[in-house]
Formats: structure tokens, C-alpha cells, sequence
């Protein structure tokens, strides 16, 4: 005997359909359908057991007094009792979930559970569901909607045919949901079967005759028949389940929290008059041969919602029985053992954006058309082709499913840049009501596939027709931000001197600090990684300690240059250690390098008073500005000068450390605004033709630090479409002209690349997202860098 299960798991009141019985003796002996009750207000509650954990649902849960409160002494302690329905939503483990299923049906060969029919069922739900299904020990498990199961069961009572169209109205938690099916009729094994077909997610219609505005009547009915000025001990009376649902209530004892007992009288059935009127479904359904009705209500609660759904409906719907879904489920259950068509379902549509020779084109990666049996795979049967750039070692891929509200970007990180452009092949696997698509993407050049988490990617703000608006104009690239890292090699020592770590430990209590020491550390790029990155973010590993201490010495160093500018005194060592902090720099040293700035336009400043101060000044500012208020006032500052006055190892150098490196200061200059730099660019790059390039290092960072103001106008300053991109591409190619004199070659081995990539950047072609850092990298900054 096949041991066959059809399971309505709903949590309001679950049940099972087995096609077995168990008899006194313990045998076990096969019948046409067996009911399982599992229970109203379902809950899966922790015994003491070792099997399973100690979970136990189903009736057996619903009768023991495990988690009804303190009055029941250990057994009773809250935690020990969950409702079925939390479990279904997502809330606790699925070990839990799984003993639910199993206290209606320990075990099948052949188990099928149903899904509410609309958008607001998740795939991670799914998955869910089907994990603990598997866990009970069914060892084929199937999810089925269940208005496909309602529809199973109308098929089984002979109430509809081949070829209708048949409507469905179930009743669930928020309302109703309505679903249309057509019947197919499917030959099997020489024999003619009937199995709906769906097309399309169904519909929620919000009403506060669900079940969850159901309850909340039955919970007011309760609490007003208790005598108690207690509540805590109403929370699992019986009597809520049955007024919702509609069976008649009886009085019952509840146990207080102080041991003592109450006797609830509730009122014997819900009052049905002041139910609202049903949510208009007659457009939904007029062009329907049938129309079926299921609901977990009984009596005249059950006649009343049958009325309204009628009047809602313009006609009288067949009312299924109480437990259609279960002996859908059943059914169900039953041609999947014999591998026979349960029904078909559609895939929700998932998309990509491909690249074509002249434009971007959305690709269906699921056929429209396609309808599948249930339980059966669905592969794309057509990969969408896509490419990795050369000299990339990721890219990017653009999804949409039917069923999300945003499109969202994939990241895939091959390990290894490509030599030349390399063909991938995306698809998409899937089964109906099984949880998420595998979204696959294979590289047979590289021998390498990947699996692509859609709920990893990062959503885009943006609709999915304006975003491929967007690629069928060729949008072009955006250099990446820099982000100079950082590394634990500063914080050690060295054969050349202390790491960071003990000249923190020597200083953190010293009565004079050496700031000196503290900032050339700081300083350091020992392997091309800061102390500190550029971002203010501390290595891994480094002990909460060393980063106290760290914070101490911040303190002290904003007390220290707060006294030397109060005091006018000399000395710009504390504030050189605060300005290789990066982004970790307390806000108020931009603050006062802001008005040093502004000082120096009126004529002076207490501290800053050498040429090598200033430029400590400005790019000090560079490394530490963080936030729309202070860069934008630092853009605004040095764009109300001559861009004619500016020196490269200051304003230069201070503009294209903001530019390159914040992911706000591009968005906040303007078109005029982002022209002037340009001049400046081009300025510097005439300036370096015919010389070493000793004044050439902050020029390129620049010009491509400009570039980034793609982010807030994304077709701006690109070769053939822009003049002033027409006019920078020329000046790299005068350069990269100049560079090519044979005594010229240090600075060519330095830029030659680089400015190679910078052009492709022009061009909208960018194929090194890196290309910041590389320029940082070739070109060390005498502050040092930084």
C-alpha cells in the first residue's frame, strides 16, 4: 500500500486526508479517505520528549497544557506553545512547522500540502513548506494552490467539466481570494482525466470577513463572557477557534496564573447579523461557467458568509465542504503516485537585459506560453547571451520577476580578470509552487557556473521599462569610487620602527604625545594598505583595545589644535595625525579646516602659516570630508575662486580627492560647475606637456574623479557626444604623445596605462572599474599620499 496525504495546513483549522486508517490492534488497512482533524487555532507546542525534538502538533498539541501560562508550573512556561499559524508565516524553526504537518499524518509516500492562491505568498514560504513537509517524512512532497485543490475535489464530486472556465473564492486570513481555472482534459495510461489549468496569480480581496477579522470578533466575544479581571489565561481558550470558525462554544475551565481555576461560559455561536458585505467579485468571475465557494466556517456563520459571497459574486457559487482542500490534497496525492497530471501551472515571467551590436533588448527567460505539469522541471529553452568585458573580473546582470515590485542588479565575481571578451550563458530552472528559480549562469570558456541569489542582488529604484530606456541609449560607464584599504601591516612592527599598535600603547597616556610618529604611521602604505582606510574603517582583527586607545588619542588631538588655534600657536603635527584618519576624523576638523580657508582669503590663520602647511590644509580636507553640508561646502569654496589661482597640491588636489572618492560630492555639482573643473584638468594637462611630470599626479585623479559626475546626468562629458569630452580626449592624447619621447620614460611606464583606460572612460567604454585605485597606485602622493 502506497500511503497517500493530503494535508490543509491553514492554522485556523487544520486537517488531513489519509487514504488509511489505523485499527485497534495496530494494523494499518487502506480505505478511500480518512479524515484527520488537527485541530482549530493550531499550535505545535515543546514537550519533553526526545523524539523530534520534543515537538508535538495536530490534536495531541492542541490538548496538552504545555505553554497555557504560569498556572500549569513548568509544563505551562510561555515558549513551549506556537501557533501553526506564526510557523506558516516564517516564525520559528521548521522543525516546529514539520510537527505540525506530523500530528494530523506521521508519515506518506506521497504527501501534498496546500498554498494560499496570491501575490503575498512568498517563495521563501514555499521552500519553507516543502523542507518541512520532507521532515515529516513524506518522502514525495508536492505544494499545490489551493484553489487548484478546491477544484480537484469539484472534478472528484463530477460538478464540472472539460473546457469551463471555473471561478474560485477561498476564504483566508485577510479576505478572499478569487482565481480563475480552465479545465483541460489530459489522456494518462489509456484513461481520460480532468485537470485544471492556471494561468495567472490569483487575486486578495481584502474584506474584514476573514479570518483574522473573524477572530478578532470571537477574541472580543471571549474577554466580554469572562468574569475575570484576568486575561493572560483567555489567550488559549478553545472557545476562540470555535467562534471563528463557527461551531458552537461551550463552557470551559481555564487555569489562572495563580493555580486557581475559571469557568468561561462563552456565548454558544458568533453573531452573524453585523458582518459586512462582501468585496465586490463580480468582474472577476462573469465570464465563468462555474463558480466554486470554499471556506473553514460552519453553520449560520458559514451561511451568512455564503450569502455575501453570492451577492459579491452576482450568482450562487457551489459551496464545497469544510474539508475540500484536504480531500483536494488527497486527490492530489493520488495521481502524483501514479504519475498522472495533477494540474498545470505558469511560471511568473523573470527577465535580463541583453546587449545587441546596437541596442539593449529585454529577454524572457520563461516562455509565455508554457504551461507545465506539477512537480515537473522548467529549464529556459533558450539561454539569454551576454559578455564579460576584457580586463573585467565581474560583471553585472539585470533581473525582473513578475512577481517583485523593482528590478535588481547581480554582481558575479569570476576570481579572475578576463583577457578578451568572454561569452555567458544565463537560464533559468524552476518548478511550479517549489520555492525560487535557480537563476544559473555558466562561462564555458571558463568552465566556471554560478548561481545568482535574486534575494542578494540590490534592488533598483527605478521601473524595469525605464531602466532598459535607459541601456537602449548606450548609457556609459561610471568610474568606480576609490576606496583606498586598509591593512593590519601599519599596526605591526617593523625592522624600520614601531607599528601603530605600540605607538598607540606608548602614547595613549603620554604627557606629550608624538604626533609626529602617530601621523607618519598613519601615513604609511606598507603593500599598498593605510592603518586606516579611506572610508574610516579599522582592519579585522585589530583588538577593541588598540581602537579605545585610538579614540583617546582622537580626543586628545582635538584638544590639542582646539588650544594651538585659540592660542595661535605653531604646529601642525596633531592635526596632520586627525587627517589620516580619513573618514574617522571627528566632523569638527572640517569645520575648522573649512574656516582656515576661508582665513586664508581674508589674509591669514593662526597655525597654518608655511606653504607646506596649506597644503595640509586642503588635502587634509580631501581625506577627511564626509557628508553633503561639509562637501559641498568645500566645492562651493574652491569653485568661487579662479580656477587660474589654483595650485595642483591644493585646491587640485583637494577637488579630485572629493570627486574620487565620495559617493556624494559627483551628484552635487552642476553642469557649469562640472565644465570649470574640466578647464582646470585641461590647464594642468597642457602645463605638464614637455616636462617631467613631477606636477602631473593629482591631474588624471581628476579628470577621472570628474567622470563621476555621470551619476547625476549619466550621458554627460563622453567623446562624440559632448564637446568638452571631445576637448579632455584630446589632451590625453597629447599627453600620451608627449609621454612617447624616449626621455620620457619613467613617466610613461607611470601614466601610459592609465591614461590608455582614461580615454576608454571618455569614450562611455570603461573596462577597469578600478582604474581610481590604479591611478592613486602609479601616482604616490609627496603629502605622502593620501
Amino acid at each position: 500500500m502506497k500511503k497517500l496525504t493530503g494535508f490543509d495546513l491553514n492554522g485556523w483549522r487544520d486537517s488531513a486526508a489519509r487514504n488509511w486508517v489505523v485499527l485497534a490492534d495496530g494494523e494499518e488497512r487502506e480505505v478511500p479517505s480518512s479524515i484527520v482533524d488537527g485541530g482549530l487555532n493550531g499550535v505545535v507546542v515543546l514537550t519533553g520528549a526526545k523524539a523530534n525534538s520534543g515537538f508535538v502538533g495536530g490534536a495531541q498539541g492542541a490538548l496538552a497544557p504545555h505553554g497555557l501560562g504560569d498556572g500549569w508550573g513548568n509544563v505551562g512556561e510561555a515558549g513551549k506553545r506556537v501557533r501553526v499559524r506564526s510557523l506558516i508565516s516564517g516564525e520559528g524553526s521548521v522543525e516546529q512547522l514539520s510537527a505540525a504537518f506530523r500530528g494530523m499524518a506521521p508519515q506518506a509516500d506521497f504527501g501534498v500540502g496546500s498554498l494560499n492562491d496570491h501575490p503575498g505568498v512568498s517563495e521563501l514560504q514555499q521552500e519553507r513548506l516543502l523542507a518541512a513537509l520532507r521532515k515529516a517524512r513524506n518522502a514525495t512532497p508536492l505544494l499545490v494552490w489551493r484553489s487548484v485543490l478546491a477544484a480537484l475535489h469539484a472534478i472528484e464530486l463530477g460538478a464540472i467539466e472539460h473546457g469551463q472556465l471555473v471561478g474560485i473564492v477561498s476564504h483566508v486570513a485577510d479576505g478572499f481570494t478569487v482565481q480563475k481555472l480552465r479545465i483541460r482534459r489530459e489522456n494518462s495510461r489509456g484513461q481520460s482525466l480532468l485537470a485544471p489549468e492556471r494561468r495567472a496569480v490569483g487575486k486578495l480581496m481584502a474584506s474584514e470577513l476573514g479570518y483574522d477579522g473573524l477572530a478578532l470578533r470571537a477574541k472580543e466575544a471571549v474577554l466580554s463572557a469572562s468574569q475575570s479581571d484576568r486575561y493572560e489565561q483567555l489567550e488559549w481558550a478553545h472557545a476562540h477557534g470555535r467562534l471563528t470558525v463557527g461551531l458552537g462554544a461551550s463552557p470551559e475551565v481555564l487555569r489562572l496564573k495563580n493555580g486557581s481555576w475559571e469557568i468561561l461560559n462563552p456565548p454558544m455561536e458568533m453573531p452573524v447579523g453585523s458582518l459586512p458585505a462582501a468585496p465586490d467579485m463580480w468582474q472577476e468571475f462573469h465570464q465563468c461557467d462555474v463558480v466554486l465557494f470554499e471556506t473553514l466556517t460552519e453553520g449560520a456563520l458559514s451561511d451568512g458568509l455564503f450569502t455575501r459571497a453570492a451577492n459579491a459574486v452576482g450568482r450562487s457559487p457551489l459551496r464545497l465542504p469544510v474539508t475540500a482542500v484536504a480531500q483536494g490534497a488527497l486527490m492530489a496525492a493520488r495521481r502524483l503516485s501514479r504519475r498522472e497530471p495533477v494540474y498545470f501551472d505558469f511560471l511568473p515571467q523573470i527577465s535580463t537585459i541583453v546587449q545587441r551590436r546596437d541596442a539593449a533588448e529585454n529577454f524572457d527567460l520563461i516562455d509565455p506560453e508554457a504551461t507545465l505539469p506539477a512537480g515537473s522541471v522548467y529549464r529556459s529553452p533558450f539561454p539569454a547571451r551576454l559578455a564579460i568585458q576584457a580586463g573585467q573580473d565581474r560583471f553585472s546582470i539585470f533581473l525582473r520577476k513578475e512577481t517583485a515590485d523593482l528590478p535588481r542588479k547581480a554582481e558575479v565575481v569570476i576570481g579572475t580578470k578576463v583577457n578578451e571578451a568572454t561569452p555567458v550563458d544565463l537560464w533559468v530552472e524552476q518548478s511550479p509552487a517549489s520555492g525560487r528559480a535557480k537563476i544559473l549562469v555558466h562561462a564555458q570558456k571558463l568552465g566556471n557556473q554560478f548561481q545568482i541569489d535574486w534575494d542578494g542582488a540590490a534592488e533598483l529604484p527605478t521601473r524595469w521599462e525605464d531602466l532598459l530606456d535607459g541601456f537602449k541609449r548606450s548609457q556609459p560607464t561610471v568610474p568606480g569610487r576609490l576606496v583606498l584599504p586598509c591593512g593590519q601591516d601599519s599596526w605591526n612592527d617593523n625592522p624600520r620602527g614601531d607599528g601603530l599598535l605600540k605607538l598607540l600603547a606608548k602614547n595613549v597616556t603620554a604627557s606629550a604625545v608624538d604626533w609626529t610618529a602617530l601621523a607618519k604611521r598613519l601615513a604609511a602604505r606598507p603593500g599598498g594598505r593605510y592603518a586606516i582606510s579611506s572610508d574610516g574603517e579599522i582592519p579585522p582583527g585589530i583588538g577593541q583595545g588598540a581602537v579605545a586607545q585610538l579614540d583617546t588619542l582622537i580626543l586628545r588631538a582635538v584638544e590639542d589644535v582646539r588650544h594651538k588655534i585659540v592660542q595661535c600657536k605653531d604646529g601642525t603635527d596633531s592635526l596632520r595625525f586627525l587627517t589620516w584618519l580619513f573618514r574617522r576624523c571627528p566632523e569638527q576638523v572640517s569645520a575648522w579646516l573649512l574656516d582656515a580657508w576661508d582665513q586664508e582669503e581674508r589674509g591669514g590663520h593662526p597655525i597654518f602659516r608655511m606653504g607646506s602647511h596649506w597644503k595640509l590644509a586642503y588635502q587634509g580636507l580631501g581625506r577627511i570630508a564626509s557628508g553633503e553640508a561639509v562637501e559641498l561646502q568645500a566645492i562651493r569654496a574652491m569653485l568661487s575662486r579662479t580656477i587660474d589661482t589654483w595650485k595642483w597640491q591644493r585646491e587640485t588636489a583637494a577637488m579630485a580627492f572629493l570627486l574620487s572618492r565620495s559617493e556624494i560630492a559627483p551628484r552635487l555639482i552642476n553642469r557649469t560647475e562640472a565644465e570649470r573643473i574640466a578647464k582646470r584638468v585641461l590647464r594642468e594637462f597642457q602645463e605638464n606637456l614637455g616636462s617631467t611630470y613631477t606636477r602631473f599626479q593629482y591631474a588624471p585623479l581628476l579628470l577621472v574623479g570628474l567622470l563621476r559626475y555621470r551619476l547625476r546626468e549619466p550621458f554627460a562629458l563622453v567623446i562624440g557626444q559632448d564637446p568638452m569630452a571631445d576637448r579632455l580626449g584630446q589632451a590625453v592624447e597629447a599627453t600620451l604623445d608627449d609621454l612617447a619621447h624616449r626621455s620620457r620614460g619613467k613617466p610613461l611606464a607611470k601614466y601610459g596605462r592609465i591614461l590608455e583606460q582614461t580615454l576608454e572612460e571618455l569614450r562611455g567604454e570603461g573596462s577597469n572599474p578600478e582604474l581610481l585605485l590604479d591611478i592613486f597606485g602609479g601616482a604616490e602622493e609627496d603629502e605622502p599620499a593620501g
